[in-house]
C-alpha cells in the first residue's frame, strides 16, 4: 500500500556547480543565525513562484528571469527576511551573509486554552484544507537530489530536473505524476560498494509524500485514532505562528505508526510543516515499510526513516514547497565479519511553478513509474553547465568531495 511504503528506489546520479546564464538574475550566499553565526539549512528563498533552499551548509543561489522585487527568506523558528534587488546585490558584492532572527514566543493563557483539546484543532485543519489549499491544477517545477552514503563516504549521487502535475486538493487524481525533464547520475563502481537493495520511491516524493493531499496516509480520523495527540506550543513559521501539535503512537497494529509534529497555521489553520519519523520499536514492521526487496543471503536492519514536508502560503493558498527523506540502515552479509551503515537521503524543492485550468496532466508514457529505477532514466554526467538557468539545491562542500572521489575512480 502506498500509504504504507514512503520510501525511494535507491538510485543515483549527480551534478556540479551551476553557473548562470547571460540575461538571468541571480543571487548567492549564505544564511545565517543573526545570533549565533551559524549556518541555517532548509531555509526557503524565493521571489514568490521561484525559488530554492539553502544547503546544509546554508548556501545557495537563486535564479530569476528579471530583476525581482523583493527576495523572502523563512524558515521554522525565525522570522521571515525580506530583501531587496538592491540590498540582495549589496550583500552579494559584500560578501556578507543574509542574518536571520530567531523568534521566541511568550505564550500567554487565553492561547493555551484555546487548544485544550489538540484533536479537535487538527480536525479543523483538515477540514480547510479544501480552502486553504490550490482548488485547481499546478504545474510544478522541481530539483530532486539523492544521495547514498556508505558509513561517511558518498557512493552515489543523482540528481534531476523534474515536471510534477497536481491536481487540486480537494480530490484525489490518477492523473498526478511526474515527469523527469533532465537528470545526471554518478555512481562508485567499486565492486565492495554496490548494494543490491531496492527502496521505494524516487522522484514520485512530490505525489505520495503529500500528506496534505494523500490524507489516507494520517490525516484522516481512522488513522488519528491511532495517536495520542498533544498541544506543544506554538512557533514562528515564515510570516506566520503555528500550533504546533505531537503526535506518538497510541496503539500498536500490523504495521509501524509515526512519531511526529504538524504545524498549523494559527490564522488559516492551514498545515505548514509536517514531520514524521517512521516507529522503530519494531524492526521487522519498520523493514516491512521500508524495503521492497533484496539479495538472498542479506540482512537488512533499519535505523530511522523520517520525513520532513514544508508548504509555503503566498496570496491565501498554500502550497507544497520542500520534501526531504531520510533513511539510516545496516547492510550485512550473512557468514561476513564486516557491517556497513548506509545513509539515503533525497530531496525536492518546488523551484517554479505554473497554475490554473489550462494546465494540463503529464502523458502517461512520460510519467515516471514509483517501481521504476531513476539511475536508469537518466545519463551520465560530464557538463558543468548542464543545469543552465534551473535553480537548484547547491551541492555541500562534502557533497562535491565526494563526487570528486567518484570521479577520478572512474577515470
Amino acid at each position: 500500500m502506498i500509504k504504507r511504503s514512503l520510501i525511494l528506489i535507491l538510485t543515483l546520479l549527480c551534478s556540479l556547480y551551476t553557473m548562470a546564464q547571460e540575461g538571468v538574475w541571480t543571487f548567492s550566499g549564505k544564511v545565517v543565525d543573526a545570533k549565533t553565526r551559524k549556518a541555517l539549512s532548509h531555509v526557503s528563498v524565493t521571489d514568490r513562484n521561484v525559488g530554492t533552499v539553502t544547503n546544509e551548509e546554508g548556501e545557495f543561489t537563486l535564479k530569476l528571469k528579471s530583476e525581482p522585487t523583493a527576495v523572502v527568506f523563512s524558515c521554522l523558528g525565525y522570522r521571515a527576511r525580506r530583501l531587496t534587488a538592491a540590498e540582495c546585490k549589496a550583500l552579494e558584492a559584500e560578501g556578507k551573509a543574509v542574518q536571520m532572527q530567531a523568534s521566541s514566543v511568550m505564550l500567554s493563557e487565553v492561547v493555551v486554552k484555546g487548544v485544550d483539546k489538540p484533536r479537535q484543532l487538527v480536525e479543523a485543519a483538515i477540514d480547510k484544507i479544501d480552502v486553504n489549499y490550490p482548488q485547481v491544477p499546478n504545474l510544478l517545477r522541481g530539483f530532486y537530489r539523492e544521495t547514498t552514503q556508505k558509513r561517511s563516504r558518498f557512493i552515489s549521487v543523482a540528481e534531476g530536473v523534474v515536471d510534477v502535475y497536481k491536481s487540486p486538493y480537494y480530490k484525489s487524481d490518477w492523473r498526478d505524476g511526474v515527469a523527469i525533464f533532465k537528470g545526471r547520475r554518478l555512481l562508485s563502481q567499486r565492486k565492495s560498494d554496490t548494494l543490491a537493495v531496492k527502496l521505494q520511491g524516487g522522484p514520485v516524493l512530490p505525489v505520495h509524500l503529500d500528506v496534505v493531499k494523500n490524507r489516507e496516509i494520517l490525516l484522516n480520523t481512522e488513522e488519528l485514532n491511532n495517536y495520542h495527540i498533544t498541544y506543544k506550543g506554538m512557533k514562528q513559521t515564515g510570516e506566520q505562528m503555528a500550533y504546533v501539535i505531537e503526535i506518538t503512537p497510541a496503539v500498536v497494529l500490523e504495521y509501524p505508526l509515526y512519531n511526529g509534529r504538524l504545524y498549523i497555521d494559527r490564522e488559516t489553520l492551514a498545515f505548514t510543516k509536517i514531520e514524521l519519523e517512521l516507529d522503530m520499536s519494531n524492526e521487522e514492521k519498520a523493514t516491512q515499510s521500508i524495503l521492497r526487496k533484496k539479495p538472498v543471503g542479506l540482512r537488512f536492519t533499519p535505523h530511522e526513516m523520517s520525513i520532513s514536508i514544508d508548504y509555503k502560503t503566498d496570496n491565501g493558498v498554500t502550497r507544497l514547497n520542500y520534501i526531504r527523506n531520510v533513511i539510516r540502515f545496516r547492510c550485512d552479509w550473512k557468514r561476513k565479519l564486516f557491517k556497513s551503515n548506509f545513509t539515503v537521503i533525497s530531496e525536492m524543492v518546488v523551484t517554479d511553478r505554473t497554475e490554473g485550468e489550462q494546465v494540463t496532466s503529464i502523458k502517461v508514457h512520460d510519467t515516471f513509474n514509483r517501481r521504476d529505477n531513476f539511475y536508469d532514466k537518466v545519463i551520465f554526467f560530464n557538463d558543468p553547465n548542464f543545469w543552465g538557468n534551473e535553480n537548484i539545491i547547491e551541492p555541500t562542500e562534502d557533497l562535491l568531495d565526494g563526487i570528486e572521489k567518484i570521479k577520478q575512480k572512474l577515470k
